[in-house]
């Protein structure tokens, strides 16, 4: 699922894995794991702040013109189609990527070829079929997203081509990550988010509500051309429908990925049924405004955890029969996403406000109050998502399942008695406690089954930075006028001084990028 504390697995499985992985020396990677760690994180950061700053400003244009009841409906749209799609893609997406990792190292062209062919043929079968299940089930998932109406019918069968696309565009992706074409990778992003601003925009300014089923269409066929035209460059499309031999060795691929399949149908009916019961109980305004403080808040996280998706899931892989330099990287990650983290969550809290605003309308300002609450969640976030990984690194998928499902399956139950008790704002309140249960328990399955312990400058840090946040928080939420605005910007200098400071002591990769920046004003 897309949700904020999921696992991006389609990114998780981009690392090497098994025999493929690069031995490493162990001493080597403790000395220069902090460095590695903040230059990556910038690295993919950036190219997902371009890939946010567009997004961002479609979402405004949209909400703009759709306002918060077209903004739900949207949302409704874009929750079946992902879950229909995530029942149906069989992991293709995110198991494909280990098989042709694995033969793309061991340099041999005639299994790199046969596994990008197993790969694209089941894709395309995939795609067939959940376009088909999209179509047939429409009546009924017409009924389930909007409250017993059966009039969105003809939009959800509209939207079945949707789902075929998004198959096919992640099984190119699998083999553009399989092959380490991150530069194409990253290039596909952008002309995705480009692309889609492009077309979103126009459609819906033409046809308002009536243009949302033609503007995702549309959207989706863009994002597949896009990564498509990379791919297809790198390797010549070709595929072999019910072919003997390409359906048995696909078998193993699609058994790999049969555990994140279920995982994501649990995260994605997690969040469907959550939309349904906002709807339900709050209205298409309550759905809108959610989605839309939800969505500004995971795009918050995106600018560290899509390195730990990129990255960092590879190198603990080749240490997972190692506990000590597994425990050792995953302290390094934990103290590092938290030190980054932190101010920015701090800066969000403090000019929620105007980003809202912004980048929405004024419109969902319902937004603000629970997306402050929730914005602290990413806190345990930062300390869960390093953990997490250690399951799937020693390639453990049922435990990640059995994390998966106590998770989605507290976050509905937590969202409904928190709704129930305070409406909106205490939604937020549901969020942030479901990632400290999602801590707790990941914490104790890793101590209890991989022997993993937090390190003293790990507990150091987790228990050092609360501090600012709750100061955040009462000052967004207790002060007013200028008192606020001054308390919230002190609060934030004196957060990212602390930060940078606690960085600096870590890494050599701050000093150096400022000696080479002096250097360069220099001349």
């Amino acid at each position: 699922m897309d949700g904020l504390f999921r696992y991006n697995v389609n990114s998780i499985w981009s690392g090497n894995v098994g025999d493929c992985v690069d031995k490493r020396d162990k001493d080597g990677l403790k000395r220069d794991s902090y460095d590695h760690i903040v230059k990556y994180t910038g690295v993919f950061g950036g190219v997902q702040g371009l890939v946010v700053l567009i997004t961002a400003i479609r979402t405004k244009i949209v909400s703009v013109l759709l306002g918060t009841v077209g903004f739900g409906i949207n949302e409704s749209f874009n929750r079946i189609v992902n879950l229909v799609k995530s029942t149906t893609d069989l992991g293709v997406p995110f198991s494909a990527v280990r098989t042709i990792s694995a033969n793309y190292d061991g340099e041999n062209e005639g299994c790199l070829t046969d596994s990008i062919l197993v790969t694209r043929s089941w894709a395309l079968l995939t795609a067939i079929a959940g376009a088909l299940l999209l179509a047939l089930l429409s009546p009924l998932f017409s009924l389930w997203a909007f409250d017993g109406d059966r009039g969105y019918t003809l939009s959800f069968l509209m939207l079945s081509p949707v789902v075929a696309f998004s198959a096919v565009n992640g099984g190119e992706m699998a083999i553009l990550k399989g092959s380490r074409r991150l530069r194409e990778i990253a290039m596909s992003q952008l002309l995705t988010a480009v692309l889609t601003l492009s077309i979103s925009v126009p459609v819906i300014w033409m046809l308002g509500l009536r243009g949302l089923v033609p503007s995702l269409v549309l959207v989706s066929f863009a994002s597949m051309s896009a990564t498509c035209f990379f791919s297809f460059r790198a390797f010549p499309y070709r595929v072999v429908l019910l072919n003997r031999r390409v359906l048995r060795q696909g078998i193993d691929m699609i058994r790999l990925g049969v555990y994140f399949t279920v995982a994501s149908f649990f995260g994605s009916g997690a969040f469907s049924v959550i939309a349904n019961y906002l709807m339900i109980h709050g209205g298409a305004e309550t759905v809108g405004a959610y989605s839309a403080g939800y969505q500004l808040m995971s795009y918050l996280g995106m600018f560290v955890f899509s390195a730990m998706e990129s990255d960092y899931y590879s190198r603990l892989s080749s240490l997972s029969s190692d506990r000590h330099g597994s425990n050792s990287l995953v302290n390094s990650q934990i103290e590092v996403a938290l030190l980054l983290m932190v101010p920015m969550i701090v800066g969000f809290m403090v000019f929620l406000g105007p980003i809202v605003t912004l980048f929405l309308s004024a419109k969902f300002v319902d937004a603000v109050p629970m997306a402050q609450l929730a914005a602290l969640s990413l806190f345990f976030k930062a300390a869960t998502q390093p953990m997490a990984y250690m399951s799937l690194s020693k390639g453990d998928s049922k435990t990640f399942l059995l994390q998966e499902v106590l998770f989605d399956v507290f976050l509905v139950a937590a969202v409904v008695v928190c709704f129930n008790l305070g409406g909106l704002k205490y939604v937020g309140l549901a969020i942030l406690l479901a990632g400290l249960f999602d801590m707790l328990v990941v914490g104790s399955i890793v101590y209890v089954r991989y022997g993993f312990r937090l390190s003293d400058d790990a507990r150091a840090v987790f228990l050092k930075l609360p501090l600012p946040l709750v100061a955040a928080y009462f000052c967004v939420t207790a002060c007013q006028g200028w008192v606020r605005w001054c308390l919230g910007v002190v609060l934030l200098a004196g957060t990212v001084a602390l930060c940078y400071f606690e960085l600096k002591k870590r890494t050599t990769f701050i000093a150096a990028f400022k000696d080479k920046l002096h250097r360069k004003l220099g001349r």
